[in-house]
């Protein structure tokens, strides 16, 4: 376990550094277990966030067990993609370095999604209510951080660049295609806007 907090804090501390192995030894069991942190705190954060809305227990359980999947299939789908667009950019690499790249991206969303639970706790004990939407969009605000760091920003272009050996140019175009997408998504979906 000591291994892999130090390849978690080198992925959110260096991210060239913690990527350049991945062509090599994909890290694929790392990727595992950051995907399943990040799917553990995101069930968390969406189980306390339903319990507080509907105060149902019941639907609590379907968020946990909804949110943690989105993460797993999250997590499937941008290791499809990034490997499709790294290998139409002529990336070197296969499926099981885009599974190792894209899985260890999640530790910046492990990150954001342990704030947005403090900000949902806060909210819960110090917010009865939130007339102007506000935590909302700090929640908001934190999953768009996440994306740029991890999911599938600057750590996946770090990925790109060194687990496809991509030139750094390309590298950044595959990455901004798949970011622009989701946080259009993510700002669409938000209903904030």
């Amino acid at each position: 376990m000591t291994a892999f907090f130090q390849r978690f804090m080198l992925v959110l501390t260096d991210p060239d550094g913690s990527t350049y192995d991945l062509y090599n030894s994909p890290q694929i069991g790392d990727a595992f277990l950051m995907v399943s942190l990040y799917a553990g705190l995101s069930a968390l954060n969406s189980f306390i966030s339903a319990i507080d809305i509907t105060g149902a227990f019941s639907v609590g359980f379907i968020a946990v067990v909804g949110s943690g999947l989105i993460v797993y299939l999250t997590w499937i789908f941008l290791t499809i993609m990034f490997r499709l667009l790294g290998t139409m950019l002529g990336g070197k690499g296969e499926l099981p370095n885009a599974l190792g790249f894209v899985g260890l991206a999640a530790a910046p969303l492990v990150v954001t999604t342990f704030l947005s639970i403090l900000v949902t706790v806060g909210g819960i004990l110090f917010m009865e209510e939130d007339p102007g939407e506000i935590l909302p969009m700090v929640r908001l605000g934190l999953t768009l951080v996440g994306m740029a760091w991890g999911w599938p920003g600057v750590l996946c272009y770090f990925g790109m660049k060194n687990s496809e050996k991509l030139d750094p140019l390309k590298a950044i175009v595959a990455t901004m295609i798949l970011f622009f997408g989701f946080a259009a998504f993510e700002i669409f979906s938000s209903k904030l806007f």
